[in-house]
C-alpha cells in the first residue's frame, strides 16, 4: 500500500507526516521529493538533502575547507524518519511533497519504490494566517539548514564567513535570523509613520537600534510605557534605591530626544517585580484602536534573533482596545500597583461572539489576585482531549507546568514540548536547562549556550561558532523564550495562548504581563503548531545523544529501524492524521 503523507506550514516552514501500514523490507528509509514554485515564480523540482550517511560508508565528514557539511539527496542518504521540517521553503514559496520508500535491491544499490509511494501533496503557499491573528516567527535556533543555505547562497565556507563578515554581513544575518518577525513588527511602526497616526506600546527591554530609530521617527505619535528592565540589588543597596536604575537608560534618553512620549520613570517596579510586557497598539487616522501586537519578543537584538520567540498581530478593534485600555491603566499607575489595577487585571476580558466557526478571544492582564490567571490556563489545559504542544520559558515548578506535566502521563494525549530554563537566573543566557517532553517522557539535559553580546560583530561570531557545532555535532544551541501553548489543533475548537506571560506563579503574582486565550481559529493552531515541532525536533536530537551518552554513527544499513519507530509513534502519526 501507498505511503500516507500530511504537510502542515506556517509563514516560514513545511512540516511533514507520513506512514506505512506495515514495515517495508529492505526499506533504507524514505526519499522527499518536492516541487517548489519561488515567490518570484521560479519553479523547481528535486529530492530533499539528507546529511546523515550510513554507518559504515567511507564518506568524509566535512566537505572541501573543511567547514560545510556534506549533504546527498535523500535518494542516496533516505530519510529513517517519519516527519521532517522543511526550512528550506521561505514566506511565499508554493510547496508540494511526495515521499518514498528507498530499499537496497539484490544487487546492493539503493531503488526508489515509486508503487508505494506518496500521492504528491496539495499545494500549499507559505504564508501567516488569513483571519484577524497573524503569527509570526524568527529563526532564533539557528538551524543547520538555514545556515547551510545562507552560506551556500554566498559560495562562503564557514572558515572564509568567520574571517571576512563584517557590519554589512551583520545585517544580513541579522535579517536572517530575525525572519519574518522583525519585518512584520516594523512594518507596523512604518505604517504609523506613514499614515501619521499614533501608537502606544508597554515594554520591558528597548535596545535594539533599528527599532528604537523608528520610534524616534514618529516622535511625539508614539506612546511608550517603557520599564526598567531586569534590576538586581547590588551590595548594601535597597530595593528602593536599586527601582532607580534602567537598563533602557540608553533608549529612553533617545526617545526623549526625538519628542517621543516616554515618562522618566514609569513602571521602575524592579527589583521585584518585571515590568514584562511588550504590547504596541496601533490607532487609525480617526485615534481609535486598529490592531494589537503582543508575543514574547523583547525589542532587543537576542529578542529578534538569537532566541526562539514569536509575535502576534491581532487586527481587531475590540482587542485592541482591550490592550490600549491596560496601557492607559499601566501609565496612570506610575511605578506603583493601585488595588484598582490589580483588581482590574483580576478580571478576564472577553472579545468576540459564539457564532459557530469565528474565533473568540479572552485577554488577561497580570498581577492578578488568587493566581485567577493561572487557574483559568490550568482550565484550558484540563479541557484537552486529543493534543498539547508548549513552549516555556522559566515557568518554575508551581505554574502552569506541573499541570502539563501532569496531563502527559495520559497514553492517550499527544504532549510535546521544550521548556528553558536559565540555572543562574534572567540575566545569564550563556546556559540553560532543557527539558523536553515527549509525552510521559521527559529529556531533561543541560547546554552552555554562546552568547553573541559584547563581541565586536556579534552576529558574526554568534553564527559561526553556533554552526560549526551544529555541522560536527547534527545540532545547535538556544534559548526557548517562547511562551506559546496550542491545545486540540485539529478539532472543532483549537486553543492557542501566547504572550508576555511566562505561565509561571511570579508571573501571575509580581509582574506586568499578558496574555491572550484564542479558541476556534484551526489556521492560527496549524501555524503555531509547526513552529512548536520545528522547536522540538531541533532539541530531540540533543536529547537522543545525551539519554544513549554515545556517538549517533549514521544510518542503519537494514531495514530493522522501521518496526521500533512504526511501533513508538502510532499514536503521535495518529495525532497528525497518518
Amino acid at each position: 500500500m501507498p505511503t500516507k503523507l500530511k504537510v502542515y506550514a506556517n509563514e516560514d516552514d513545511a512540516l511533514l507526516f507520513w506512514s506505512v501500514p506495515e514495515p517495508i523490507a529492505g526499506c533504507r528509509g524514505f526519499a522527499i521529493a518536492r516541487r517548489k514554485t519561488h515567490a518570484q515564480g521560479k519553479k523547481t523540482e528535486g529530492y530533499l538533502p539528507n546529511r546523515m550517511g550510513f554507518e559504515k560508508e567511507p564518506v568524509a565528514a566535512k566537505a572541501k575547507g573543511g567547514q560545510e557539511a556534506v549533504t546527498k539527496p535523500s535518494t542516496e542518504w533516505p530519510f529513517q524518519l517519519f516527519s521532517w521540517t522543511d526550512h528550506d521553503a521561505n514566506a511565499g514559496d508554493t510547496v508540494s511533497y511526495r515521499v518514498v520508500p528507498v530499499i537496497r535491491n539484490e544487487a546492493g544499490k539503493l531503488e526508489l519504490i515509486e508503487s508505494q509511494g506518496s500521492d504528491w501533496s496539495p499545494p500549499k503557499t507559505l504564508a501567516t494566517t488569513m483571519g484577524s491573528f497573524r503569527p509570526f516567527f524568527n529563526r532564533g535556533f539557528v538551524m543547520s539548514q538555514f545556515m547551510a543555505r545562507y552560506l551556500s547562497a554566498r559560495k562562503m565556507s564557514l572558515s572564509q564567513f568567520k574571517d571576512t563578515i563584517r557590519d554589512k554581513d551583520d545585517k544580513t544575518i541579522r535579517s536572517f535570523l530575525s525572519g519574518d518577525l522583525r519585518l512584520a513588527l516594523l512594518a507596523q511602526l512604518k505604517t504609523a509613520l506613514k499614515e501619521n497616526t499614533e501608537i502606544f506600546a508597554a515594554l520591558f527591554e528597548l535596545s535594539d537600534n533599528e527599532l528604537i530609530e523608528a520610534l524616534c521617527a514618529l516622535g511625539s505619535k508614539a506612546h511608550l510605557v517603557l520599564a526598567n528592565g531586569s534590576v538586581a540589588p547590588k551590595k548594601g543597596e535597597t530595593a528602593q534605591e536599586a527601582r532607580r536604575r534602567d537598563e533602557n537608560e540608553d533608549a529612553r534618553g533617545k526617545l526623549r530626544a526625538a519628542g517621543v512620549d516616554v515618562e522618566t520613570d514609569n513602571r521602575f517596579i524592579s527589583p521585584g517585580a518585571l515590568g514584562h510586557n511588550k504590547f504596541l497598539i496601533r490607532m487609525d487616522g480617526n485615534g481609535k484602536p486598529l490592531i494589537a501586537w503582543t508575543g514574547s519578543t523583547n525589542w532587543a537584538p537576542t529578542g529578534l534573533c538569537t532566541q526562539v520567540n514569536n509575535g502576534l498581530l491581532i487586527e481587531d478593534r475590540e482587542i485592541a482596545q482591550i490592550y490600549l485600555d491596560q496601557w492607559n491603566r499601566l501609565r496612570k499607575a506610575g511605578s506603583t500597583y493601585p488595588k484598582s489595577l490589580i483588581d482590574e487585571n483580576s478580571k478576564a476580558k472577553e472579545a468576540g461572539n459564539n457564532t459557530p466557526g469565528s474565533a473568540r478571544s479572552t485577554v488577561w492582564f497580570t498581577r492578578a489576585g488568587k493566581g485567577v490567571d493561572l487557574n483559568a490556563l490550568k482550565e484550558e489545559v484540563q479541557k484537552a482531549r486529543e493534543g498539547i504542544l508548549f513552549l516555556m520559558f522559566m515557568p518554575g515548578s508551581t505554574g502552569l507546568f506541573s499541570t502539563v506535566a501532569a496531563r502527559s502521563a495520559e497514553p492517550n494525549l499527544y504532549v510535546r514540548g521544550v521548556v528553558s530554563e536559565l540555572p543562574n537566573g534572567r540575566g545569564d543566557e550563556s546556559e540553560v536547562d532543557v527539558n523536553l517532553i515527549d509525552g510521559p517522557k521527559h529529556n531533561p539535559f543541560h547546554l552552555n549556550i554562546i552568547q553573541p553580546e559584547g563581541v565586536q560583530h556579534p552576529f558574526a561570531s554568534f553564527a559561526a561558532e553556533v554552526t560549526h557545532n551544529q555541522f560536527l555535532g547534527g545540532i545547535g544551541h538556544a534559548i526557548i523564550h517562547s511562551k506559546v501553548l496550542v491545545i486540540d489543533p485539529f478539532s472543532p475548537e483549537p486553543v492557542v495562548i501566547t504572550g508576555s506571560h511566562n505561565f509561571s506563579t511570579s508571573a501571575s503574582a509580581k509582574n506586568d504581563e499578558n496574555f491572550i486565550i484564542v479558541r476556534g481559529d484551526r489556521e492560527l493552531a496549524e501555524a503555531y503548531a509547526v513552529n512548536i515541532l520545528g522547536a522540538y525536533a531541533h532539541y530531540r536530537w540533543r536529547a537522543f545523544l545525551s539519554e544513549v551518552k554515545k556517538p549517533f554513527n549514521g544510518l542503519k544499513d537494514n531495514d530493522t529501524w522501521q518496526a521500533p519507530k512504526l511501533a513508538s509513534q502510532q499514536g503521535e502519526l495518529r495525532f497528525w492524521g497518518v
